[in-house]
């Protein structure tokens, strides 16, 4: 029999809930299913659950999303005897996972420290549009943001080493945003990805999910927005403090306004966004280095490029000032995430 724990959080499911939780049954230990406040209608499911002798079910009372499910089971998990358990595995309870693919998650435990992610192919005609496009958005959005460049960052398939459990049971979220939060996290405390192909499986109409496209979308590109929040207040004092040296009568060059706005906007940025955007652990002096000599190299190419766009089109300092730090955010961004804020190597023992 497997060591790794079987975790299945449940809100409303179909009775095939009960077939998926024997079959795995003969093969896994333990199966922990989080009720995830499913209500009276549902309980004729978890009370069969509840009769299989190698199922543990936990209870939410009223419904607290799938984050903090997962986390409930997570938790029980910690007070399991040290040894218990190699790892965890989350399985969805609306039958996209199938018992083979579970398996090939759990055999790649065996060999491998990493997060393991259960990966579909959102080619198939079968995908619904709104979880192909979803993940293909998601999936391009992290990649270039966060550096994480999986293929489906929305998988409810995944196989945790026991040691990074602890870490999941305090990463943000409570719905479906927590998941890819989870990945944030991982890839924080240093722990890498596995990708496993595995079958795209949904039912006719989806009609065990309960994924809402528009407030659950919007969970997940919130955590993705969090990191332009840093840059867009910087860019909100580099634009106060230009405009308030430029707009007067005060004998000032764009050149001069340019550096001044952007070394004040500068100490903001870097603060916020070493402790609170990429929570950087390297060395602080290095980085102030690192970090003011993209300032400068921003700066010089901005004012060229604003005294180039006036002289040239005729074209205000406003919207050349606009038009210029608009590419200039997202290259900053991108050379800060790679090259100052990379962290130094963290990577844990999480066996």
């Amino acid at each position: 029999m497997k060591t790794q724990l079987i975790i299945i959080p449940a809100y409303k499911p179909s009775p095939s809930l009960i077939l998926l939780c024997q079959n795995l049954g003969k093969h896994f230990q333990t199966i922990i299913v989080v009720d995830d406040g499913s209500g009276n209608k549902f309980a004729p499911v978890f009370q069969e659950i509840e009769k299989l002798d190698f199922c543990v079910l936990l209870r939410h009372y009223t419904n607290m999303g799938k984050g903090r499910a997962l986390k409930t089971a997570f938790n029980y998990c910690l007070s399991l005897e040290p040894g218990a358990a190699s790892g965890a595995i989350t399985v969805d309870a609306d039958g996209q996972h199938g018992i083979e693919d579970i398996l090939k998650i759990s055999k790649a435990m065996e060999s491998s420290n990493k997060l393991i992610l259960g990966c579909r192919s959102f080619y198939d005609k079968n995908v619904p549009f709104r979880s192909r496009f979803g993940n293909k958005l998601s999936c391009k959005f992290y990649g270039w943001l966060c550096g994480i460049n999986v293929s489906d960052t929305q998988t409810g398939l995944r196989g945790l080493p026991f040691g990074f459990i602890e870490t999941a049971c305090c990463t943000a979220g409570e719905r479906y945003e927590y998941e890819t939060n989870m990945l944030l996290d991982a890839k924080e405390h240093g722990l890498d990805f596995l990708e496993i192909p595995i079958q795209t499986i949904y039912e006719k109409g989806n009609p065990t999910s309960h994924f809402n496209p528009l407030k659950d979308s919007l969970r997940i590109y919130t955590v993705l927005f969090k990191y332009s929040l840093s840059s867009l207040i910087s860019t909100l004092i580099d634009y106060i403090v230009f405009f308030m040296l430029t707009a007067g009568n005060m004998d000032i060059s764009i050149l001069q306004a340019t550096y001044l706005a952007r070394g004040c906007s500068s100490l903001v940025n870097f603060g916020i966004n070493r402790k609170k955007v990429f929570k950087s652990n390297s060395h602080l002096f290095n980085q102030l280095v690192k970090y003011f000599m993209l300032v400068i190299l921003s700066g010089t190419v901005s004012a060229f490029s604003i005294l180039f766009i006036t002289s040239t089109l005729g074209i205000s300092q406003v919207f050349a000032k606009i038009f210029v730090e608009f590419l200039l955010y997202f290259a900053n961004y991108y050379i800060q995430r790679i090259y100052v804020f990379a962290s130094k190597d963290n990577k844990k023992n999480f066996m």
